[in-house]
């Protein structure tokens, strides 16, 4: 994929965003799964819907997401692409993920409740914002945090870091 049409990928999730949205809100209520890390240990304090996981398509979800899953189809890696709800007064294990190659990870968020939630990156504190797209260097240790009343959740995607650096970069708020 050139520059031009990584581009418009994004713009494209930008643009049909209430759609998304709408798929979203219709799984989230009956069918979000608990979270796990990558040994697959089930996550108290965090749920997922999972579209792929380790490359793997998540048919389950693919089928309730058939827009999202068809527009999202190309251009991600898909180690990992979905969404992650982190309950409120929790926080994910610090963690990197060296293990998946060299990548960078894109949040778009889809709920951020108003008070003490973001995402630390070796010590640099990002405030998630709605609308506002989120992108860091896979390999960097990293933890979210959420000390609101309220579940947050944001759709996560992962892209080649060589390949798609230039594209992602604007979006990449805590990079010097």
């Amino acid at each position: 994929m050139d520059k031009l049409d990584q581009k418009k990928f994004i713009q494209d999730i930008l643009d049909n965003w209430p759609k998304i949205m709408e798929e979203y809100n219709n799984v989230r209520r009956t069918n979000a799964t608990p979270g796990f890390d990558k040994n697959a240990t089930p996550q108290a304090d965090w749920r997922c819907i999972t579209l792929w996981w380790y490359y793997r398509a998540c048919n389950g979800f693919q089928k309730q997401m058939p827009f999202t899953t068809k527009l999202i189809e190309h251009g991600p890696t898909h180690y990992a692409s979905g969404w992650l709800m982190l309950n409120p007064h929790s926080s994910t294990p610090v963690h990197n993920h060296k293990d998946w190659g060299h990548k960078i990870i894109v949040h778009f968020p889809t709920y951020i409740p108003e008070g003490d939630v973001g995402f630390n990156v070796e010590g640099q504190i990002y405030r998630w914002k709605m609308g506002e797209v989120f992108a860091f260097d896979c390999e960097k240790t990293h933890f979210g945090f959420n000390n609101t009343d309220e579940q947050r959740s944001m759709m996560v995607l992962d892209f080649d870091y060589d390949e798609w650096y230039d594209t992602l970069r604007p979006y990449m708020h805590l990079e010097d």
